[in-house]
C-alpha cells in the first residue's frame, strides 16, 4: 500500500471546468498543489480545462488519455459511477485508488461491493469509499500527499521534524477535529481515513506503519471491525514495537446503530475488544477527550526514557495539588532525596512550600524564575521518574499574558529550556482560557505536551507510563 503515501503521479476524477461551481475535487487538487507536486492530473469525461489558483489543468477525459501512468487516483465524483470508472480502465491502470464519497442509502451495500469486485483490476488496492482519503507529509525523500479536501482557510494539516504518529480512522470528522486542535502540536505525519473499508483495512495499515520508519506511535480510531479483522489487529499489536492508542466509537447499543447507518460497521463486543487489547498490549481509551491527550503524549515524549512509576510536580493551586494526589492511580508519588528536599528548602525563599512532599503547592508569589528552579531540582531526582508542572496562570507573578510571555525569562521559554535538557518526561497543566493561548501556544511549539487541567494530564501520563513499565 505504499503508492498511497509516496506516489508518482496522481490524477483527480471530478474535477469541473465550471469556475463558479463548488468542486470538491478542485479542493482535492489545490491541496496537492501547494504541496509543490508538478505530478498532478484532472479527468472529467467531458473534457476542457479548469483553474486552480491561476493554474491551468487539461481536463483529460480518461485515465488512459493521460500522458504518463500514475500511481494513485482520487476519485471524487458521485458514487453511481465508481463501478464503470474501475471498467474504464485499460492501460494506464494505477496502482492505488481512493473513493471519497459516501454510499447512498439507496444503494444496497453488499450488491455494491460484490459488482466492485467484479470490475477492479487485479492488483489495485482501494480505500474507502465513504471516506476523507490520505495525508502523507512531504519529507526530503518524498513529496506529501493530501486528499482531506478542507480548505486551508479552515483546517490547517501539515507536519514538521516533531511529527512521529500515524492516525488510522474510520472516520474522517474524528481526523479534522484532532488535527484542528493541535495546531501548535502537528503530531500525524500520515492520516487514513478509511471509511467503509472495502479493501484496505486495519491490519494493512497497521503493518505498514508498524514498519514505517518515521512513525512511533499508531492510532487507530474505529468503529468496527470486519470478519477476522480483530483477530489479525490482535496479532499485528502483539509484533508492533510501537505504541498503539486506540478508541473505539459504538460501544453502547445506541452507538452501534449510529455506526453501522454511516459505516456500515459491524461493532462487536466492546468487553472482547477491552481484553484483547490488555492482552495484546494495545492502550484501549474510553472516551476522546483521553484518546487526544494521549495521542499528544505518547508522540511528544517518544524519545523520553520511563524507569518507574515516581511521579513530582510543582503546582500554584492546592485545589490541583488536591485533585493530582487523587489521580495518580498507578503512579505514586515520588520519595525524594535528602539532597533535592535541601535543595528545595533553598529555592524556598518564602517559606510558604512543604518540601516533605513531591507534589509541590507552591505559593502564588512563586514567580517564573523560581517555578524553574522548583522544576529543575525534581528532575534532577534520581527517585523522580516524571514530573507535572501545573499552573493556573491569572496570577501578577507569572509572565503569561501576551505581552509578556514571550520574555526569555517566562516560565513558557523555562520550561522549554528545562525539557531539552533531560530525558525525563515533563507534563504541562494551564488551567486557563483563551486570553492564555499565546501562552499555552509558546510551549506547545517547542513540543511540550500541554493540557487543559491537571486531571487530564494525570490520565494521560498515567497510560504512557504503564505502557513503558510493561514493556521494559
Amino acid at each position: 500500500i505504499k503508492p498511497f503515501f509516496d506516489p508518482k503521479g496522481i490524477v483527480v476524477l471530478g474535477v469541473s471546468s465550471k469556475a463558479e461551481k463548488y468542486s470538491m475535487a478542485k479542493d482535492i487538487v489545490h491541496l496537492l498543489q501547494d504541496l509543490d507536486r508538478d505530478d498532478v492530473y484532472c479527468i472529467n469525461p467531458k473534457g476542457g480545462e479548469a483553474t486552480v489558483d491561476g493554474k491551468v489543468y487539461p481536463l483529460y477525459k480518461s485515465i488512459d488519455d493521460l500522458p504518463c501512468d500514475v500511481d494513485l487516483a482520487v476519485y471524487a465524483a458521485p458514487a453511481k459511477y465508481i463501478p464503470s470508472f474501475f471498467e474504464s480502465l485499460q492501460s494506464r491502470i494505477p496502482k492505488s485508488v481512493v473513493l471519497i464519497p459516501g454510499i447512498p442509502s439507496s444503494f444496497n451495500y453488499s450488491d455494491f461491493k460484490k459488482k466492485l469486485r467484479e470490475v477492479i483490476p487485479e492488483g489495485v488496492r482501494v480505500v474507502g469509499p465513504n471516506c476523507m482519503g490520505v495525508y502523507s507529509g512531504a519529507t526530503d525523500k518524498k513529496k506529501g500527499v493530501n486528499t482531506l479536501f478542507i480548505e486551508e482557510e479552515r483546517l490547517k494539516v501539515y507536519s514538521n521534524e516533531r511529527s512521529n504518529t500515524a492516525l488510522l480512522t474510520q472516520s474522517g470528522g474524528m481526523a479534522i477535529t484532532l488535527v484542528d486542535k493541535m495546531v501548535n502540536t502537528p503530531l500525524f505525519n500520515s492520516i487514513v481515513s478509511f471509511g467503509n473499508k472495502f479493501d484496505v483495512k486495519i491490519a494493512d495499515l497497521m503493518a505498514y506503519f508498524g514498519e514505517e520508519e518515521n512513525t512511533d506511535v499508531i492510532a487507530l480510531y474505529v468503529e468496527g471491525f470486519d470478519h477476522y479483522e480483530g483477530r489479525l489487529f490482535f496479532d499485528l499489536t502483539k509484533k508492533i514495537d510501537k505504541p498503539v492508542v486506540v478508541y473505539k466509537g459504538g460501544k453502547t447499543e445506541l452507538g452501534a446503530r449510529a455506526a453501522a447507518s454511516h459505516t456500515a460497521a459491524m461493532t462487536g463486543d466492546y468487553d472482547v475488544l477491552q481484553a484483547a487489547c490488555k492482552q495484546c498490549g494495545a492502550i484501549l481509551t474510553d472516551d476522546a477527550d483521553l484518546f487526544r491527550d494521549c495521542l499528544k503524549t505518547f508522540s511528544l515524549l517518544s524519545k523520553k526514557k520511563v524507569n518507574g512509576r515516581r511521579v513530582a510536580a510543582v503546582l500554584n493551586a492546592g485545589f490541583e495539588a488536591t485533585i493530582l494526589s487523587d489521580e495518580l492511580g498507578s503512579m505514586t508519588a515520588a520519595p525524594l532525596t535528602d539532597a533535592t528536599r535541601a535543595r528545595l528548602n533553598e529555592i524556598n525563599t518564602h517559606g510558604l512550600v512543604d518540601t516533605k512532599n513531591s507534589i509541590l503547592d507552591v505559593s502564588p508569589m512563586t514567580d517564573d524564575v523560581m517555578y524553574g528552579q522548583f522544576v529543575r531540582a525534581l528532575m534532577e531526582d534520581e527517585n523522580v521518574d516524571a514530573v507535572i508542572l501545573g499552573v493556573v496562570p491569572h496570577v501578577e507573578n507569572i509572565k503569561s499574558t501576551p505581552d509578556t510571555c514571550h520574555d526569555a525569562d517566562s516560565l513558557a521559554n523555562i520550561a522549554a529550556q528545562i525539557a531539552s535538557e533531560y530525558d525525563k518526561p515533563l507534563m504541562i497543566s494551564v488551567n486557563a482560557g483563551e486570553y492564555y493561548d499565546e501562552f499555552v501556544g509558546l510551549m506547545e511549539k517547542a513540543g511540550l505536551p500541554v493540557f487543559d487541567d491537571i486531571r487530564a494530564t494525570a490520565r494521560s501520563l498515567e497510560q504512557y507510563i504503564d505502557y513503558h513499565v510493561r514493556n521494559q
